[in-house]
């Protein structure tokens, strides 16, 4: 018999992480995180800091562009460093790109049954679909729309439900509240902690807007140029002098 897992295992540990591109260009230095079952962490940071790049290195979506060149990632335990995308994602380990990449010539319904693409059971699909509209009224009703005329807010929608249907544990979201009103951020962001707990997901979250992420996760860490520079409970952060003044402007919009 397999031992049963230590309580305190993490879901996710990143240790000492480096990654470059082209084997050349370092992005990463030394990073490390973990994350526990069912918990949100945060990775915070502006433009180029290397939460992208952090995120693929463990989705397994960096190969091509670059690798893994130090370090070790750990799913429940087990090594998947440098593991490629199609071993990660049978896993639970699905990533939802920055940039809402939807199919745009396929209708919504097409779009969001390619996130099922890989799965072995598909006995339930239909049942799960019902169940993402009933996260995102908007894309029933706009089910055989072609994906490329729908809204910024309803192709962010429209690639989170596609992810549900892969079945994960681990979600990585990637900037979900890129270029959409802060109206529709603030409805995006509570679709987000809906699902998360109705699913009993665990969420790494990558977000430029650090209010509406620290209001999310539980605790965070703070990169900056290819390094973990800050971290803390959202709490902690949230009052860091540091982190106010660079990242929180608005504190209480």
């Amino acid at each position: 018999m397999n031992p049963e897992p230590h309580q305190n295992q993490p879901a996710l540990n990143v240790d000492g992480l480096e990654a470059a591109y082209q084997d050349v260009v370092r992005v990463l230095h030394n990073i490390s995180f973990h994350i526990h079952e069912q918990e949100c962490v945060a990775l915070l940071g502006s433009n180029g800091a290397g939460k992208t790049t952090t995120l693929k290195s463990i989705s397994g979506l960096l190969q091509g562009d670059g690798s893994v060149t130090g370090g070790k990632v750990y799913l429940h335990g087990e090594d998947v460093t440098g593991k490629p995308a199609h071993f990660m994602v049978p896993k639970g380990v699905i990533q939802v790109l920055e940039g809402r990449y939807v199919f745009p010539d396929l209708n919504v319904r097409d779009n969001l049954l390619m996130g099922a693409y890989t799965r072995m059971d598909r006995t339930h699909i239909e049942d799960e679909i019902d169940r993402i509209f009933g996260y995102f009224p908007q894309l029933k009703d706009r089910l055989h729309t072609k994906a490329g005329y729908l809204s910024g807010g309803e192709q962010q929608m429209l690639v989170i439900g596609r992810a549900l249907l892969a079945k994960p544990r681990i979600l990585l979201l990637d900037e979900p509240s890129m270029g959409l009103a802060p109206k529709l951020v603030r409805e995006v962001f509570e679709i987000i902690e809906r699902i998360r707990s109705e699913e009993n997901l665990t969420l790494l979250l990558v977000e430029q807007n650090a209010n509406m992420a620290l209001r999310l996760a539980e605790r965070a860490y703070l990169m900056e140029t290819g390094s973990i520079v800050l971290e803390g409970t959202a709490d902690e952060l949230m009052e860091d002098p540091r982190l106010q003044e660079v990242y929180l402007g608005g504190l209480n919009s």
